[in-house]
């Protein structure tokens, strides 16, 4: 499957004849499809589809003897014409022996946008081969130079991601079942088009593995990275998110947070890890035991720690609420009703089941991490919580190990958070079979900036930076301001184009890429003094041919810094790993902005840097 520039989703699969067929949506979105399309020969394999940097799309395939051929569009299709008659080139051999299936990068380099395939040959290793020339209108298929063998086979498809600099990373799994991959220790050289390979393979240990993804989140000009791989003799899903990259040099290495189990793969909110509307909360010490019922049939019934066995009312639901500071609801999904305090004795306090009030406190809670004092703060997220009430927030949820009267082992209590008693167990869970719900940091961290924004004089967020890389252009360009057409069939146009733009930044917080949260934002803002903060305008004139498009395409100053969050509310300190890609001012560390004005019979491929 591939988008043409406009939008419109094009199909392509082997049949049963052996032959490459596609078809193309005639509308963005749309259910009308065009007829099926044989394109000539027959295939092993699947193909391999992309669109190049003018639109054109270029099909890969790889004949029964291993021979490997593209083809190309000569032009790109349109709503008008899905399926210009003969728009596609003839068969070019690139290389042979190949025995599977081939990935394929889009390289951006100032010469074009040039194709990087990587696959299996028979010899036993991974290739790579790279066009010298990129594809045009008139000549299809492009120029490409010879292969370089880059390490050995791996399992399947290659897995190709491009970093923030341009440089190009191969995923593969290792001899050993574990995630390895290779980066280009620069994306371009005047010798040899297919880049500089002079790292090594690393390998990512911690789990065996038996199949790969990476997903790189592409937001403005930053791209973070996730690895997600199927256990070996397993259904069980992993994933695994790289915090920042290393140098091109080899003096600093990527940076990787530890491997995140996902649980079995499922689908549904309830299957998997879980989430916000469907978890286990987990007891991190007494081993087995879940938040439950004493008594399912009883609408007010007492709320226990019991074995877990996958019951209805072992599940519960995060819900937020209308609380300034973000304190959330935790409520029974199989009654529809809310954790509270039993009111009706001084002590202990046991909790029950009530109707949901959004103005009660005593059903409100905040969610604190925990980590081992041990902890590595630039990478270790906590993977147990306290979860404390914000009608008193020195009083948190906890389960008893054993009766002490007058408390009752199976009842749950609201208990003194710092509580010396080693009968006493205040840390949680929060997900299915051991993992974190996605969104429980979400939850977590805007909860804490809302403590900091309101509570200055008793909480603080801050960005503690361990490091801070040079600053460096951004290897892709993105469209600043308007794209702009010249309707006129035969007068070329002039056009200014203006843009402007602020600071711009992605966060990772521990686990979660490109989440954004104001206040947070404002702080680190505030603290690093070559940040790029007002905002800035500018115009350039376009010179656009008749019925063509024009815009602005700028490749802007970034910069990195790696650290962790220090969150101190009410007297308590957690951490949490932060990693930011920013808009550095021009000149930092002696990188400068790139701009172009660009105009092409097709709308730009790149994305808006706004986006």
């Amino acid at each position: 499957m591939q988008g043409n520039t406009d939008g419109r989703l094009e199909l392509f699969v082997r049949g049963a004849d052996g032959h490459v067929w596609h078809r193309v949506q005639k509308a963005p979105n749309g259910t009308s499809w065009s007829k099926w399309e044989a394109l000539p020969g027959t295939w092993a394999g699947s193909p391999t589809a992309v669109v190049g940097g003018d639109g054109r799309i270029t099909v890969f395939a790889r004949k029964d003897d291993g021979r490997l051929r593209l083809t190309a569009q000569k032009k790109p299709s349109t709503s008008q014409s899905p399926l210009p008659a003969d728009n596609w080139s003839a068969w070019t051999e690139i290389g042979t022996g190949y025995t599977g299936n081939v990935a394929v990068a889009v390289n951006i380099r100032k010469s074009g946008a040039k194709l990087q395939v990587f696959g299996n040959r028979n010899d036993g290793h991974l290739w790579t081969v790279t066009q010298s020339q990129p594809g045009t209108p008139a000549k299809p298929a492009g120029v490409w130079a010879a292969g370089k063998k880059i390490g050995p086979a791996v399992p399947g498809r290659p897995v190709v991601v491009t970093h923030t600099d341009g440089r190009l990373a191969v995923f593969g799994v290792d001899a050993e079942n574990r995630v390895a991959y290779r980066t280009q220790t620069s994306s371009a050289s005047g010798t040899d088009p297919n880049g500089i390979w002079g790292a090594g393979w690393r390998a990512l240990d911690g789990e065996k593995v038996q199949s790969v993804a990476a997903y790189s989140a592409q937001r403005g000009n930053s791209v973070a990275f996730d690895v997600f791989a199927v256990g070996k003799d397993s259904d069980t899903l992993y994933q695994r998110s790289r915090l920042s990259l290393g140098d091109r040099d080899g003096s600093r290495e990527d940076v990787w947070l530890d491997w995140t189990d996902l649980a079995p793969i499922g689908s549904g909110p309830c299957s998997g890890p879980g989430s916000l509307d469907c978890l286990t909360i987990e007891s991190a010490d007494l081993k087995g035991m879940a938040l439950s019922l004493e008594n399912s049939l009883k609408p007010d019934t007492a709320i226990t720690r019991d074995p877990y066995r996958g019951l209805p009312w072992q599940q519960w639901s995060l819900r937020p609420t209308d609380d300034k500071f973000g304190a959330v609801t935790i409520v029974n999904r199989s009654k529809g009703k809310c954790v509270d305090e039993d009111d009706d004795v001084l002590g202990p306090y046991h909790l029950q089941l009530a109707d949901c009030d959004p103005a009660r406190k005593q059903q409100m809670w905040f969610i604190e991490p925990v980590l081992p004092a041990n902890a590595d703060k630039g990478t270790q997220t906590a993977s147990v919580f306290r979860i404390r009430n914000r009608f008193d927030t020195e009083r948190c949820l906890t389960a008893l190990a054993a009766d002490v009267w007058p408390h009752t082992a199976r009842k749950v209590e609201r208990i003194e958070c710092d509580t010396d008693s080693d009968n006493d167990h205040n840390t949680w869970r929060l997900g299915n079979g051991g993992a974190t719900a996605p969104g429980v940091l979400n939850v977590v961290l805007k909860q804490a900036a809302a403590r900091c924004a309101s509570e200055t004089s008793a909480n603080k967020c801050e960005f503690v930076a361990l490091q801070q890389p040079s600053a460096y252009r951004a290897a892709e360009g993105c469209v600043a301001g308007r794209v702009l057409y010249n309707q006129s069939p035969g007068r070329d146009a002039e056009y200014y184009i203006s843009w402007s733009h602020t600071t711009g930044t992605q966060f990772t917080f521990g686990r979660t890429v490109g989440m954004s949260i104001e206040f947070l934002s404002t702080e680190f803002s505030a603290s690093f003094s070559w940040l790029q903060e007002s905002t800035k305008t500018e115009q350039v004139q376009v010179h656009v041919p008749p019925k063509q498009f024009g815009w602005i395409e700028i490749a802007p100053v970034l910069r990195e810094t790696i650290g962790y969050w220090k969150i101190t509310l009410d007297g308590h300190t957690w951490t949490v790993p932060g990693h930011n890609v920013s808009y550095a001012k021009d000149g930092t560390n002696g990188a400068t902005t790139f701009t172009v004005a660009r105009t092409a019979k097709t709308p730009p491929n790149s994305g808006h840097c706004d986006s």
